[in-house]
């Protein structure tokens, strides 16, 4: 396993699913910035990282992102992974599928463009 698919595993295992924020201090570069329309933000590096994670955490109980593929190409890894968790407003269990294009800088992620199923999140949302 390359040194990128480790930061990027390390990533989702501590911040995302740990809770632990700070990792991405090391893991994130300076500059980091995220290429997703819904996700409009002035933030930039480990902040914009750890701001994103803190808030879909606090949204969702039981939260869980796990990584489904990747695919590594140069500088670039391409993952698609899978969120589950329950609502908390709602109280229902969700499931969405996304993919991200990862682009890293001395052994540092810098940029990511993201597509997620929303529509599909928001339906399950709605459903009675």
């Amino acid at each position: 396993m390359s040194k990128q698919i480790d930061v990027l595993n390390q990533l989702f295992e501590e911040v995302w699913n740990g809770g632990t924020p700070d990792v991405a201090d090391q893991l994130v570069h300076p500059e980091y910035v995220i290429h997703d329309r819904e996700l409009a933000s002035e933030l930039r590096g480990p902040e914009l990282y750890k701001t994103l994670a803190s808030v879909t955490r606090e949204s969702y109980l039981d939260f869980e992102l796990t990584i489904d593929d990747v695919i590594e190409e140069g500088n670039k890894v391409t993952l698609r992974w899978t969120m589950t968790g329950t609502h908390e407003e709602t109280g229902k269990r969700v499931e969405m599928p996304a993919i991200g294009i990862n682009r890293f800088e001395e052994g540092q992620l810098i940029e990511s463009w993201t597509q997620s199923d929303t529509y599909g999140l928001i339906q399950q949302l709605e459903a009675e």
